[in-house]
């Protein structure tokens, strides 16, 4: 296959992907969470005489829960548990941080570091305790967003233990809703590998990434937590927010980077629009929490499309948020750029100069477990057995290398010189053909049977790919012998024809150039 046509495909599934406009119901699944929780937590503090404070927690925890639920449905009951017993517990513990953070500054910033590291350090012992670090962390971020301190009507109380499950309730209930509707398709969740190469353990002597990632963020945080304190001693959450976003799932240190400048690029956007509209409601006019809806609603939409409308649109949300709370103005909005700009910066040089984690390291597990997901579904199809579950790890696994796709990108539009193929070629690639495998699973099983000698040849190729990358084998693929040269795309059969074509692109894209970019010799 000569370079040209790999381009104009690469070129042309690219194309083909931009304009799909990104749908419009997980927001509006979000957005009724959302609102039920504001109106239940609104009636709750009117009738017990609370502050808006606790309306707020309660809006930023379903705000953030949904993103969790959305992203993970268990397969049984018992995480939907574990999270609505820790997260009360969770929430009455960050408000005692939050007491902390105002009137202990140096314990209360330990404690908080400590805190949101160690979330990301317990991923190490499993599934159960990521969940656990996840909901861990979420009352504590939850608190650099409210903009007045804990009142003395909820500190020391359980009724932040009470918002913290009307946040669950109502995340977990808008979802469920979806999901038995019809109105959302389930989240992928993670497979269970049958193949050895998906679930090799770390390297002895090494790290693993989450120690990595816990230290990144403790001294990223401390960092950005010390610089507040002494630049913006009332806004330091400005810089300790910037610096968790930028740093918490981190992906590779091109990933930091990408986050980083989207963080920044939607922060210069969301104060420009803010300056716009923050003195047009006084203090107290509903109109502003009207507005701050709106503006959440289609922030949530575009998020899908890029992480920068999402820091544009927070960005104008809390200055609405502080506008109706009296805190802040117009004149405050270069200082809050300044302070994101610097967590932002923090976080990057965090992540880059501490236990740094390469970009193409993370490219190359995921891409390997992309394969190895190719590589089962391809077996299950010879044999008719477990075809629904191999397919669903191949779409769980493009995925996960999807997550990278956006840095790569932004890599290939700035950096990236001359025709040879690039990483993000082979994100494309390797999503075409999942989807072409899809509907080759889709064949009736007599069909399949007849061409076992072709679904040979394709195992063959996709397991030399991964033996090359392994460095097992040589760069240059060798021809197979069982499968004349002269054979290809003679099926018949367009939908055998579309994959057989995608798998040879795909051998040729990372044997040629890409290998080496990965760390091949």
């Amino acid at each position: 296959m000569e370079q040209t046509g790999l381009t104009m495909t690469s070129t042309t599934l690219r194309a083909r992907a931009g304009t799909t406009l990104p749908s419009w119901r997980p927001a509006a699944v979000t957005m009724l969470a959302v609102l039920g929780s504001w109106l239940t937590a609104w009636r709750i503090e009117v009738a017990a005489g609370l502050h808006l404070d606790v309306v707020v927690l309660a809006v930023v925890l379903t705000l953030t829960l949904g993103r969790v639920v959305s992203r993970e449905r268990p397969r049984a009951a018992a995480p939907y548990l574990l999270r609505m017993v820790a997260l009360p517990v969770i929430a009455l513990a960050a408000t005692a941080v939050g007491w902390l953070l105002a009137h202990h500054q140096v314990l209360g910033g330990a404690v908080f570091v400590a805190v949101l590291s160690g979330a990301i350090w317990i991923r190490r012992y499993g599934a159960t305790w990521s969940r656990i670090g996840t909901i861990a962390s979420l009352p504590f971020i939850a608190l650099l967003v409210v903009p007045v301190p804990v009142s003395a009507a909820t500190a020391r109380t359980l009724w932040p233990a009470l918002f913290a499950l009307v946040a669950f309730a109502w995340a977990l209930a808008a979802h469920v809703l979806a999901w038995v509707t019809g109105f959302l398709e389930p989240p992928l969740v993670a497979p269970t590998p049958t193949d050895p190469a998906r679930a090799r353990p770390g390297r002895p002597g090494r790290l693993s990434a989450s120690t990595r990632m816990a230290a990144q963020l403790a001294v990223g945080l401390a960092t950005a937590y010390a610089v507040g304190r002494w630049l913006f001693p009332e806004h330091w959450p400005w810089l300790v927010l910037s610096c968790y976003v930028v740093c918490s799932g981190n992906r590779g240190r091109g990933d930091v980077l990408h986050k980083g400048v989207l963080r920044l690029g939607g922060a210069l956007v969301g104060t420009a629009v803010a300056t716009l509209v923050a003195d047009l409601f006084p203090a107290g006019d509903r109109w502003a929490i009207v507005l701050l809806f709106a503006v959440m609603g289609v922030a949530l939409w575009a998020r899908q499309v890029s992480y920068a409308y999402w820091a544009g649109a927070a960005t104008a949300m809390l200055a609405l948020l502080h506008g109706y709370f009296g805190i802040g103005g117009v004149g405050q909005l270069g200082d809050r750029l300044l302070g994101v700009a610097l967590g932002a910066l923090v976080g990057v040089a965090a992540s880059w100069l501490v236990l740094p984690v390469r970009s193409r390291d993370a490219f190359r597990r995921r891409w390997a477990d992309g394969l190895a997901a190719v590589s089962e579904l391809l077996g299950a199809l010879r044999t008719g057995e477990g075809v629904e579950a191999a397919g669903h790890g191949l779409r769980f696994a493009v995925a996960q290398l999807e997550l990278l796709e956006p840095a790569y990108l932004l890599h290939r539009r700035t950096l990236h010189r001359g025709p040879a193929a690039h990483p993000a070629d082979l994100v494309a690639l390797l999503r075409a053909l999942g989807r072409a495998l899809g509907e080759v699973a889709e064949l009736p099983g007599d069909v399949l049977l007849a061409h076992r000698r072709v679904l040979g040849s394709w195992a063959r190729q996709v397991g030399a790919v991964r033996r090359r990358m392994r460095g097992d084998l040589p760069v240059e693929p060798a021809a197979d012998p069982d499968v004349p040269t002269n054979s290809r795309a003679a099926t018949g059969l367009d939908v055998l024809d579309r994959a057989d074509e995608l798998l040879a692109e795909l051998d040729a894209a990372f044997t040629r150039d890409v290998w080496r970019r990965l760390g091949g010799g």
